[in-house]
């Protein structure tokens, strides 16, 4: 039953895929375009397309996707600060620095003109990122050349953009990024973060490799118990926020223990991925499978907390009223 669930509900078609991913990525072109003729004072290297979209993973919907911005950072100048040694002192949140201000005049790099306090500022990027999208670029033109319909979304603390197509709708989050060999920073700039200044690590590419690399040695259906669980999440109001992020370091958690993760076994799998999920909840306390001291529930509410446990118990005691929907 949860298989054809999958195969119904939860698996977008390669056609359909391809589509969409062709769009954005014209989009996207549009976007770099207009940033590096009229905005070289901010240097960014080529706009990646970001998510499963952008890495050729499967989906379970195609109404969200990403466009990541990489700064272009000298490496002399700027250097990451741990979140541990920030005066937040939490794992998740880094921040980035302006080094050698003694040596280097403010001014010698580009981005100086967004730091605030030492500290290259995600609020003072994001706002004027907005400025920019929402009132310089002439998305009607681009949205007739590309057959779509392309509107900015006009709350200051979003960079999103929200595209209508014959086919298919979908919001595309445009987010600044920095990055190192092993290491990749996302600008968070929400009006609730404590700071003006923060950059939330990702472990995107970690948590999907690992996924990919556990399911190619058992023959794991770990994916398909992802991409059933997101599209799960996305069709029932109290597991809103309940993101992918949660779902997969709850499968890399179980995944230590010795089980049987073939086709055979999904709907045990699935099962168990839910109780672990409620038991985390329960605690409070989501642990990053790369970094035990991040808690993966911070950025949840009491209430949030209470509504996906709610939610989660429901499928758990009755799961077949969800799948014979």
């Amino acid at each position: 039953m949860l298989l054809d669930y999958y195969r119904i509900e939860a698996c977008v078609s390669e056609s359909q895929t391809e589509a969409v991913r062709q769009l954005v990525l014209d989009i996207r072109n549009e976007l770099q375009d207009f940033l590096k003729a009229k905005h070289p004072e901010m240097p960014f290297s080529a706009l990646q397309l970001g998510g499963s979209l952008g890495n050729d993973l499967p989906m379970a919907c195609i109404d969200h996707t990403c466009l990541l911005l990489p700064l272009i950072l000298e490496p002399h100048l700027w250097t990451f600060v741990p979140g541990q040694a920030t005066i937040l002192n939490d794992p998740q949140f880094w921040m980035i620095k302006r080094v050698n201000l003694e040596y280097t005049a403010r001014g010698s790099s580009l981005w100086d003109r967004f730091m605030l306090g030492g500290y290259l500022s995600t609020r003072t990027i994001v706002e004027s990122l907005h400025k920019i999208i929402v009132g310089s670029i002439n998305w009607p033109a681009i949205g007739t050349v590309l057959e779509c319909t392309i509107r900015p979304v006009i709350n200051p603390d979003d960079l999103k953009l929200e595209v209508t197509h014959n086919d298919f709708t979908l919001v595309i989050d445009i987010i600044p990024m920095a990055e190192t060999k092993d290491l990749v920073l996302l600008a968070y700039s929400h009006s609730t973060a404590p700071a003006e200044n923060l950059w939330h690590r990702s472990f995107f590419c970690e948590e999907n490799g690992r996924l990919q690399d556990l399911d190619s040695a058992d023959s794991g259906v770990r994916q398909k118990c992802l991409q059933i669980l997101k599209s799960i999440c996305k069709k029932r109001p109290g597991l809103t926020q309940l993101s992918s992020t949660h779902v997969k370091h709850v499968l890399l958690h179980i995944s230590n223990e010795p089980s049987d993760w073939t086709e055979a076994a999904l709907s045990d799998r699935f099962l168990q991925v839910i109780e672990a999920l409620i038991g985390f909840l329960d605690q409070g306390f989501l642990p990053c499978f790369f970094d035990d001291a991040v808690n993966l529930f911070s950025c949840l509410t009491e209430d949030d907390i209470e509504e996906i446990g709610y939610s989660l118990y429901q499928i758990f005691s009755k799961p077949e009223s969800l799948l014979n929907k």
